[in-house]
């Protein structure tokens, strides 16, 4: 499915559903991969794949509604250049480190 498809069925859950929902949706999806994300990380043996397996559906999830927050709000640009600056101030705060290791050894 490309993303025009995809976005179509967001926007009609938003149609569908009201934006409130949607928005209730968006916490709770964030919350359980909050949660997923906790019992991994106690997760041992067998139980990791499980848990991993659980992260990967509520990513998932959070993701759909992600993207659903962007089409509500109108904000994918916005979103796209703030996650560009992010990650540049990342990468400056990861070389100082670097850097600043590099001097101590």
């Amino acid at each position: 499915m490309n993303t025009e498809e995809k976005d179509q069925i967001f926007r009609k859950c938003i149609c569908t559903y009201g934006t409130n929902a949607q928005i209730d949706v968006v916490i709770e999806e964030m919350s359980e991969l909050t949660k997923a994300l906790l019992k991994w990380r106690r997760a041992k043996g067998a139980e990791l794949t499980a848990a991993r397996g659980c992260i990967v559906d509520e990513l998932a999830d959070v993701r759909i509604m992600a993207r659903q927050m962007e089409i509500l709000f109108q904000c994918e640009e916005e979103v796209e250049r703030r996650i560009d600056f992010k990650a540049q101030r990342q990468k400056g705060r990861i070389e100082k480190l670097e850097a600043d290791h590099g001097e101590k050894e």
